[in-house]
């Protein structure tokens, strides 16, 4: 964080404590994922001025629509299944246990074979990543982008 507050800093863009916290929450601390938001902050920062959680909400809406493509295409190439297991790690919290029958049962998989299934088609798409005997979506912003679509999705 220190690294990151002074960058602004010297630009004379003010990056409260609240909003860096908020950021590093948003991305999980994921180095990649905190940089790409800092960049769009960055872009949307006026010198002089604190940059606002407004402004955070912004840059994040304006990641999902730059990303927007890429993960309606990825979307649009799951299985019925595949879909449930992403929107399953997306909404539970870090560390669910995805072969669980509550989990199973929750997100319409069934059973834990078809967890299964879906959790090596896509590892093998780089959309999920194994992550202390559970499973993470590997793009921070693919599951904010999941919890804001449409139930009907």
């Amino acid at each position: 964080m220190p690294f990151i507050r002074e960058r602004f800093r010297r630009a004379d863009k003010n990056i409260p404590d609240s909003v860096l916290r908020a950021v590093f929450e948003l991305t999980e601390g994921h180095p990649f994922y905190t940089q790409h938001l800092c960049y769009v902050l960055w872009e949307l920062a006026e010198e002089g001025a604190p940059i606002s959680e407004g402004m955070l909400r912004r840059a994040v809406d304006l990641v999902l629509d730059r990303e927007g493509f890429a993960y309606t295409t990825l979307w649009e190439s799951l299985t019925a299944n595949q879909r449930r297991f992403l929107k399953g790690l997306a909404q539970e919290p870090t560390g669910v246990r995805p072969f669980a029958s509550t989990f199973t049962r929750r997100y319409g998989l069934r059973s834990g074979s078809n967890a299964q299934r879906a959790v090596a088609a896509l590892i093998a798409k780089d959309a999920i990543e194994p992550t202390n005997g559970s499973h993470a979506l590997a793009d921070r912003f693919l599951a904010i982008w999941i919890r804001r679509e449409p139930a009907s999705m």
